[in-house]
């Protein structure tokens, strides 16, 4: 339950800074800014499991093993599990926009 309750905040949180990065694109210097921004510090040292990160983005689980692969997403290794950074996601979902 509480990996649940997690991946659902996570998501509700990517949704929210996506959407804070649909208005900062109106303007080009606050999109610029916005880009330049470090993360929030409460995302740092979070990951998701490869099937949560593949939902949060909207890809399969397959498609998102290669963008790992490809050195496009960043991923930690807990035991046989693959976990996805939260970081790595915001900036994937931020240069594919």
């Amino acid at each position: 339950m509480v990996c649940v309750d997690m991946a659902r905040n996570a998501a509700a949180a990517i949704d929210s800074y996506a959407t804070y990065d649909d208005y900062a694109t109106a303007d080009r210097t606050a999109c610029r800014r916005a880009a330049e921004e470090p993360m929030p510090a409460v995302f740092e040292g979070l990951s998701v499991p490869v099937r949560t990160a593949a939902s949060l983005l909207g890809l399969s689980p397959w498609t998102v093993a290669h963008l790992i692969d490809r050195g496009e997403l960043r991923s930690e290794r807990g035991g046989q599990y693959r976990y996805v950074t939260l970081s790595s996601i915001f900036s994937y979902r931020r240069l594919t926009r």
